[in-house]
């Protein structure tokens, strides 16, 4: 019987393929049920948040990640971890995870209602995301605003009217002001016993830098050709993805982090940085 439900919001697929390597070296495995077989209520929710959508208003296009459902879920003993893929930071301090946090506290509410009543459910949330060039206070002080709560720390766990909450900001270690991002972290770890392989990467990425305009969307439309939108490269990012060119030809850098050795059970247990991760989830 699940006793916790651990409601986790991430910026991005690669911020989730990273905890779930954390929690699976700590003991957690994939849930493997399918939505009709969650416990009550998740499993109506689920189905409900899923079937909103009608097919006919759908787009044929890459589609982006439902955030009312589930990216993963994983399991260990009686507490389940349910991921939420919010796929970039800007949906963290508006009401995205704000009203997600209500969707499921609403379960509970709705519970004292009915006649055939299931266990309250128990929920603690965790909001992972990036220092970038705001820095760590900055990013507590923008959830903590859209929370509404009077002190908010990375790496603790806070009791909040019915329900726990946490966070912990990405950053980069050797930065005196905490700027930052999960790549730094990554290289850290991945670099520590593939010395060569990160520096020929380094190297390669650093020799071939491409003009600013050419590192923008590349559209062709009505017989023009243009580049537009912001600069899309990130030096971090293109040296984990050359490297893991290595292991996994043609795979994304998500597919990188969760399956590549570059990352092994002994970097993570002797990680500071991943001790404090799985704190937040125990």
């Amino acid at each position: 019987m699940i006793n916790k439900y651990i409601i986790v919001f991430c910026e991005g697929d690669h911020d989730i393929a990273f905890l779930s390597k954390i929690l699976f070296v700590h003991g957690f495995t994939s849930y493997g049920k399918r939505v009709n077989e969650f416990d009550k209520p998740l499993n109506n929710l689920y189905i409900k948040n899923l079937s909103q959508k009608k097919i006919g208003d759908m787009e044929f296009k890459f589609q982006r990640p439902k955030r009312k459902v589930p990216y993963i879920v994983l399991i260990k003993n009686d507490i389940l971890v349910i991921f939420h893929n919010f796929d970039g930071d800007g949906n963290f301090t508006k009401d995205g995870a704000k009203s997600i946090i209500k969707m499921y506290i609403d379960l509970n509410k709705e519970n004292r209602r009915k006649i055939d009543k299931y266990e309250k459910l128990n929920y603690r949330f965790l909001y992972f995301l990036d220092s970038d060039d705001k820095g760590v206070d900055n990013r507590l002080s923008e959830l903590q605003k859209s929370i509404e709560i009077d002190t908010f720390n990375s790496h603790v766990v806070y009791k909040y009217k019915d329900y726990e909450i946490g966070a912990y900001i990405f950053y980069d270690e050797t930065n005196s002001d905490k700027y930052g991002k999960l790549e730094d972290i990554l290289l850290n770890l991945m670099k520590k016993s593939n010395e060569k392989v990160f520096a020929n990467s380094t190297e390669y990425i650093n020799k071939n830098i491409l003009e600013t305009k050419r590192q923008k969307k590349f559209i062709y439309i009505q017989d023009r050709e243009e580049y537009i939108g912001r600069v899309e490269f990130k030096k971090s990012k293109s040296i984990i993805s050359s490297a893991g060119q290595l292991q996994f030809s043609g795979s994304s850098n998500a597919v990188i982090i969760a399956n590549s050795d570059y990352i092994k059970k002994d970097d993570i247990l002797n990680s500071q940085v991943c001790q404090d991760i799985i704190k937040l989830f125990k």
